[in-house]
């Protein structure tokens, strides 16, 4: 009986472990199958991502260039730290190390190298070679470096709201870096080579290489000297007059190309993050403002080009007139005086202005404004431009047609003026402002210079009348202090006070000083235009063909003589 158990007993133990066997086997068996077939792929990929890595190759931003092949923007090699989380083995040994070598917070490297989730964390950008170096020869387990471009602008502040700036990723954020991204970034390359169990690559494997596409060259029609005469003197004039800001531009009446595109106060885009947002702005293009007297060059052509005047007409005008319910005075005159539409011009008349604007009409006025593009985008290949504004004739009161006579109740952009009046230049034709003279990828021009479609404005021989009177302004009327010797030179001044911050009526101490015009009077090949917002000084010394004059003529009289012998 005793025996009997005992073989029942046995016998249990035998099935039971004869059914873990069989248990044991089919795990196993499961196993083997999960892994050779279920998730085969799984570990597969897995395994793949233990023995090969995928190294990007960074691209080399493109150049930013002046037309005589200045470099305004080059791209430097600086080396970045990197971890793969993953590959880790002491995330607090190798932080420490780390957080000595490149001067970290040993805490927050720890942080980062023991989230396991991630597959890369940077480290540090922007290490020395020195220091790359060193932590190189430590072979930390999943610690890295890479080459990686840093943006560097050689020039300092010279154009540099023009050219912009990068960020941290090396993506533009401002000016042509901004809005050619697509032509200077390039493309990555990458290289899947397979490494050991330290993270090694092994040499002499097959390994996938793809080249990386480096950026194209971007060459602008900016002359860099003439930029810096005339940034130089904008400087000069901002610090005398203790104005707000300065602006000038430099362009090509007939090409549309822009020499220079300047404004001071500025900053260094090496260091753009120490400065005023407000000052990244391309002040030429998105500064606007009431053009005052300059605006009466517009006004005259227009009643030229339709035919309700002639230049040498003849108006006896009084000391001031009622337009609506304003009344709008002359400067300084106190009686009535005989001037032809020429004098008008040339002794900057308000009243003649006026008087000339309303013998065309509300509706022919606002048309020809618009057909000189106010109230619209130039067109020039540079972010931020604004539009202005331009109401349309049927909203305006009755006054509306004597303010924009004289240049107020109209918000321009100084390019908008220079653009409208290199009409007078010209010819007649109205051309878009380029700023980018032509893109080279490896050597090969793939975009060059287009001027696009040139627009007749007004007729050659309205264009010649105007000039007659523009030459007349700085021979002999307000604007003598523009002139230069041995060059005959049109132009023409403006002084607009400014709107009052409540947007009512106008404030008497602050104005916005200006001059516009082009060189020579028998050929133009420069059109200038100088803006100086808020200078102070005595009532008789802030003037347009004061403050804003000279620094045209010295501008206009160096691009002239740099372009005679470039």
């Amino acid at each position: 009986m005793i025996r009997e158990n005992n073989l029942k007993s046995n016998r249990k133990r035998i099935y039971f472990l004869f059914f873990l066997f069989l248990v044991a086997f089919g795990l196993v068996i499961y196993r083997l199958i999960s892994i050779q077939y279920i998730y085969a792929a799984k570990y597969k990929n897995y395994a793949e991502y233990q023995q090969k890595d995928e190294f990007i190759i960074n691209s080399k931003r493109g150049k930013i260039l002046d037309r005589n092949r200045v470099e305004l923007a080059i791209s430097l090699i600086e080396r970045t730290v990197y971890a793969n989380p993953k590959l880790v083995e002491d995330p607090e040994r190798e932080a420490e190390i780390l957080a000595e070598m490149l001067d970290l917070d040993a805490d927050e490297v720890r942080e980062k190298l023991e989230n396991r989730d991630l597959g890369f964390v940077y480290l540090k950008r922007k290490v020395s070679a020195e220091k790359a170096e060193a932590v190189g020869e430590l072979n930390l387990p999943g610690i890295y470096i890479q080459n990686e471009a840093e943006r560097y602008y050689p020039q300092g502040t010279l154009a540099a709201s023009v050219v912009g700036f990068v960020g941290l990723d090396g993506n533009g954020l401002s000016g042509v870096e901004l809005e050619y991204e697509k032509f200077l970034r390039g493309i990555d390359g990458k290289m899947v080579a397979e490494k050991d169990v330290f993270g090694n690559i092994i040499p002499g494997r097959e390994d996938v290489y793809i080249a990386p596409v480096d950026g194209a060259d971007v060459i602008l029609t900016i002359d860099s000297q003439i930029q810096y005469i005339a940034e130089k003197q904008l400087e000069e004039t901002v610090k005398k007059y203790n104005a707000l800001r300065g602006i000038a531009i430099v362009m090509n009446p007939r090409t549309g190309e822009i020499y220079s595109m300047a404004s001071y106060p500025g900053f260094d885009p090496n260091y753009y993050e120490e400065y005023q947002p407000e000052l990244y702005k391309i002040q030429g293009i998105s500064f606007t403002y009431e053009p005052g007297s300059t605006f009466k060059i517009v006004n005259v052509a227009s009643a030229l080009e339709g035919g309700y005047v002639e230049s040498d007409w003849e108006f006896n005008l009084p000391p001031s007139i009622k337009v609506g319910d304003k009344v709008i005075k002359e400067i300084f005159r106190t009686y009535n005086i005989n001037y032809s539409v020429k004098e008008i011009i040339q002794h900057s008349s308000n009243v003649g202005a006026v008087t000339i604007a309303l013998r065309m009409g509300e509706k022919a006025f606002w048309e020809s404004m618009k057909k000189f593009g106010f109230g619209e985008l130039t067109g020039i290949d540079l972010p931020g431009e604004e539009r202005g504004i331009l109401h349309n004739y049927k909203t305006w009161p009755a006054s509306m047609i004597g303010a924009l006579a004289i240049g107020q109740s109209i918000s321009v952009t100084p390019i908008q003026l220079l653009r409208a009046v290199c009409c007078v230049a010209n010819g007649g034709y109205l051309v878009t402002p380029r700023i980018i003279k032509e893109i080279r990828l490896g050597g090969n021009v793939i975009s060059s210079l287009e001027g696009g479609d040139f627009k007749e404005v007004i007729s050659k021989e309205t264009s010649e009348k105007v000039k007659e009177m523009m030459l007349a302004v700085v021979e002999d009327g307000t604007g003598t202090k523009a002139s230069i010797e041995g060059i005959k030179v049109c132009g023409k001044t403006g002084t607009a006070e400014k709107v009052n911050s409540n947007g009512i009526g106008y404030d008497e101490g602050r104005v916005i000083t200006s001059f516009i015009g082009f060189a020579p009077y028998e050929d133009p090949v420069i059109a200038t235009i100088v803006v100086i917002d808020e200078p102070q000084g005595s009532e008789n010394e802030i003037w347009g063909g004061t403050v804003a004059a000279p620094v045209f003529r010295e501008i206009t009289k160096f691009a002239l003589s740099r372009l005679n012998n470039s």
